[in-house]
């Protein structure tokens, strides 16, 4: 079970808190992010590497299309999936969907919600959806909810927004029964889920839908298409979509004013640094953390623009890149590459995480060329991708909450 407590509210909208375990055996301080995992364990890192990164989030993501693929394999188990992945003392909050998987149809029905595996599509009645949370041992999970507004359309209709809310709360009524029947998922703290799509209409709906009484915390989910990663990854800030922003900005708060402030707020799908400081400054407490596996896929080093703001005399690489895609290719234009001098340097001048302190941009190029193991978990290192996350919910967190 979990537990969430304020410890300060700015302007009625960002909130400092700290989400923990009953046991308190995991925290996390809020805003902030859950450590990604896919297929049960972090992408490209070993537990001993990660453990060394001193911003680890004290718990986990994980998603349905794992535990629905390997349901036999952990029933035998029988200890849960945060120890069959060796996440360690890290605790797993289990959510309906990955975000860094497409959907490639829309298939929500009435009584069953799709999950995407590596083998397709895997359609399951919401018996089995509480079956696999029971055989997964998460100390939260997400209730199933209709969350494929996006996926046909950018702009979905009201009718397509309505379906999704109606879906959601007969999920949720089919739930609560389960929990009648099986007192283990009892012991399981439940998520709510609000759909609506972007419309604030709908998502009210959805809110007037719910028992707040029963739930430890709500998830904001169904945000975006599942677009190419190549089309999402370092979006132009100048080009946002609007409507996202206005989501972020506007839709928020009055969605959250809505709720009770004792729960937790978790959204997924929301991995620009740009969208995170947005949401966050709106009230929300708690991001997916997919970045740094979006980015170590890519081949995409980021650049914190702001990480030497109190360094004088420093090189400030920022004011010219916000990110690096490996390998380095030589017949860009002269404009897009780098100089000899840039390419000795660590991604990020300064950041004193292993792949920075140890390895040059160069050096990291190669290793992509090269096709090495090593070059994803540099990235991901990035132990900097993860140094860099936990800073952007670090920073929005201290100069929001000065007023504290």
């Amino acid at each position: 079970m979990i537990k969430f407590s304020v410890t300060c509210s700015v302007n009625d909208t960002l909130r400092l808190g700290v989400l923990s375990e009953t046991a308190n055996k995991a925290s996390l301080n809020t805003p902030g992010c859950l450590l990604y995992t896919r297929y049960g364990s972090v992408p490209f890192l070993s537990p001993d590497i990660y453990e060394g990164i001193s911003l680890i989030p004290g718990f986990s993501f994980a998603s349905m299309n794992y535990i629905a693929e390997r349901k036999s394999t952990l029933l035998k188990y029988g200890r849960g999936l945060a120890e069959f992945g060796a996440l360690g003392k890290r605790k797993a909050i289990l959510f309906q969907s990955d975000p860094t998987n497409s959907s490639h149809v829309a298939a929500a029905a009435k009584s069953s919600v799709p999950v995407w595996a590596t083998g397709g599509r895997l359609q399951l009645s919401i018996a089995e959806y509480a079956k696999c949370v029971l055989m997964a041992s998460p100390v939260a999970y997400q209730a199933p909810t209709d969350n494929e507004t996006f996926i046909l359309d950018k702009n979905p209709t009201p009718k397509r927004c309505k379906n999704s809310v109606v879906r959601t709360a007969g999920y949720l009524r089919r739930l609560i029964e389960e929990h009648s029947l099986e007192e283990e998922l009892t012991k399981t703290s439940l998520l709510v889920s609000i759909a609506g799509g972007h419309d604030l209409e709908f998502r009210l709906r959805s809110i007037a839908d719910i028992d707040f009484s029963i739930c430890s915390g709500v998830v904001i989910d169904g945000l975006l298409r599942n677009l190419p990663v190549s089309a999402v990854e370092v979006k132009d800030i100048d080009n946002e979509d609007k409507s996202l922003i206005d989501f972020l900005t506007t839709t928020l708060p009055k969605l959250f004013a809505h709720i009770p402030s004792h729960l937790p707020r978790f959204i997924t799908q929301i991995w620009q640094p740009y969208d995170i400081a947005l949401a966050a400054r709106s009230g929300c407490d708690i991001f997916d953390g997919s970045l740094p596996y979006r980015l170590s896929r890519s081949g995409i080093g980021w650049i914190y623009e702001d990480w030497n703001d109190d360094a004088s005399g420093q090189l400030d690489v920022g004011s010219k890149r916000r990110f690096l895609v490996f390998p380095f290719e030589e017949d860009k234009e002269p404009i897009h590459q780098l100089s000899e001098s840039e390419q000795f340097l660590p991604i990020q001048p300064e950041c004193a995480c292993y792949a920075c302190s140890h390895h040059t941009r160069i050096y990291i190029s190669h290793l992509h060329i090269a096709q090495e193991m090593l070059a994803p978990m540099l990235l991901m290192m990035l132990l900097h991708s993860l140094t860099y996350l936990g800073s952007i919910v670090s920073t929005t967190s201290s100069r929001n909450g000065r007023g504290c």
